[in-house]
């Protein structure tokens, strides 16, 4: 358990004192729940989950950690603030969709420094099955689909078209509400639609690096904070 901790757990938080916060206010109309089990380490038959939502807006969304708005709200109104010493998520990537242009940035925090690096959202190439099935109350239809390592099955629904869905999935005709790879080692599942007005921030003060180099710096301070040896099992294996 501990060992597991320590995986998903990546960055441990200290005293941070801040006077150029840099967030800003993103509207969101429709909030997606969803619950995400996930194996961080291979070798371990044990899986955690948390809970991600995906916040839709007018043309943008952002998907990320349920309870990271509540944490930056108290951050934004602090001139000073200190950080717990406690892990705060497991998950705690930040991802914002752009959808006038093919645009994504990815975001996280790597030892207390907010780092992300720009990319053009990941062309996926979807296979339409002909295959039904209800998440919730939504019928949903499947597709396919190999994304940097893995295949991934996706369930998604016609009646909400918004062509988007949990972690970097999108561009299938309707939300996807549930994708996982055929290993389950990763699996996003809606949990609740909510529909109101919500402001949550967004931390544009985000230090740019290349990709392969962001995932390089994660994985050096995921072997720092752990005891042992493992194997780390992230969703992009490549």
């Amino acid at each position: 358990m501990k060992k597991i901790l320590s995986i998903v757990s990546i960055f441990l938080f200290g005293i941070v004192l801040s006077q150029n916060k840099k967030f800003k206010v993103f509207k969101s109309h429709t909030q997606i729940i969803y619950n995400v089990d996930f194996k961080a380490d291979s070798t371990l038959s044990t899986k955690s989950d948390d809970m991600l939502t995906l916040y839709i807006g007018d043309n943008e969304s952002i998907f990320q950690n349920d309870k990271k708005y509540k944490i930056d709200s108290i951050i934004d109104s602090q001139l000073f603030f200190q950080m717990s010493s406690r892990p705060m998520f497991k998950v705690s990537h930040v991802i914002k969709k752009d959808y006038q242009q093919p645009d994504l940035i990815y975001s996280d925090k790597i030892e207390n420094i907010n780092f992300g690096y720009k990319e053009k959202s990941p062309a996926m190439q979807w296979k339409l099955i002909d295959e039904k099935k209800n998440v919730l109350t939504y019928e949903c239809y499947k597709a396919e689909a190999t994304f940097r390592g893995r295949k991934f099955i996706a369930w998604y629904t016609k009646d909400i078209p918004i062509a988007d869905g949990p972690y970097k999935f999108a561009g299938l005709p309707g939300l996807i509400l549930e994708v996982y790879d055929d290993q389950e080692n990763f699996h996003y599942k809606l949990l609740a639609i909510t529909k109101k007005s919500q402001n949550i921030l967004y931390d544009e003060n985000i230090n740019f690096i290349d990709r392969k180099k962001m995932i390089e710096a994660r994985m050096n301070v995921i072997k720092k904070f752990t005891k042992g040896n493992i194997k780390i099992n992230p969703i992009e294996k490549n």
